[in-house]
């Protein structure tokens, strides 16, 4: 009778774990971050890019819309999608066509993941028909002459098909040039030693799903190609002046479930720093 018990306790313990493992996959959030630029043109204050990454082909409400819901709720000047709109086990690109095709009238600027190499990027021609600016290894300028930045990207570095120096040498600037911002978009944060060399002012990464399990105090506890305790998993980065945000993503790879880490949709806002002092970082705020 005591065995039974405990039996239907731990099935129930199951159950609720699971549950709340399931209903965390769909608990999307918003999260905002500000970076402060010595070399932003005034022009430009308050550019504001919208960062999606690894939908993995998952629907969130009919049609997208309850994503579609929040994304419309927020301000912003291009939308940035960093890879792994498919998933290698289902690739049906259904998911990420209701998506795009309902996006908010914003330049959309995409770089290829892991798992569109894996299902043969067969989405390519379709994208391009939607509209999506494909940025694999590639540079476009963004603004008006009296005030630009420059959006860069690469190919998914998780399968070594990044060519950071090409997209470098994409976005050179004239000689006597002022240096312009530049913003790269890259599938897997592995990029960041190479970009922060190269100065780059920011990058926008996904990959890791934010280790889609996450321990109090310890945080990811694995993330693909960086293995056991990874050293860049979720939010935040900075190597001299270069800044990384890792966005945790939409969706989920291998296991349907994520813990301590939800669903995001991020915002990214540029704000000119005080030229006269040390370049500043600020969370949330004004520099």
């Amino acid at each position: 009778m005591l065995t039974f018990r405990y039996g239907i306790i731990l099935i129930a313990a199951i159950i609720i774990l699971f549950s709340l493992w399931y209903r965390e996959r769909y608990a999307l959030r918003v999260r905002k971050y500000s970076v402060c630029l010595a070399n932003l043109p005034e022009g430009l204050a308050g550019f504001t890019v919208l960062h999606l990454s690894d939908l993995h082909g998952k629907r969130f409400g009919k049609a997208q819309q309850k994503l579609l819901y929040l994304i419309r709720q927020q301000q912003f000047d291009m939308i940035a999608i960093t890879g792994d709109l498919v998933n290698k086990f289902n690739p049906d690109f259904g998911p990420a066509v209701e998506l795009i095709e309902q996006l908010p009238d914003k330049p959309v600027y995409f770089v290829p993941g892991n798992h569109e190499w894996t299902t043969g990027f067969r989405q390519r021609e379709k994208l391009v028909q939607l509209g999506v600016r494909i940025l694999d290894n590639k540079a476009e300028r963004v603004g008006e002459d009296e005030g630009y930045l420059w959006v860069l990207g690469v190919d998914d570095p998780h399968t070594g098909r990044d060519r950071l120096d090409e997209a470098l040498k994409a976005a050179g600037e004239e000689p006597g040039a002022s240096p312009a911002p530049r913003v790269l978009l890259a599938h897997s944060p592995n990029i960041f030693p190479e970009a922060a060399a190269a100065k780059v002012d920011v990058v926008l990464a996904g990959h890791t799903h934010g280790g889609q399990v996450r321990f109090p105090l310890v945080g990811a506890v694995f993330t693909p190609g960086q293995g056991l305790f990874p050293r860049w998993n979720y939010g935040r980065y900075q190597s001299g002046p270069s800044t990384m945000i890792i966005n945790p993503g939409l969706g989920e790879s291998d296991l349907p479930i994520r813990l301590n880490i939800k669903p995001e949709i991020v915002l990214v806002t540029l704000l000119p720093a005080d030229r006269n002092q040390e370049r500043k970082i600020i969370y949330g705020r004004g520099c």
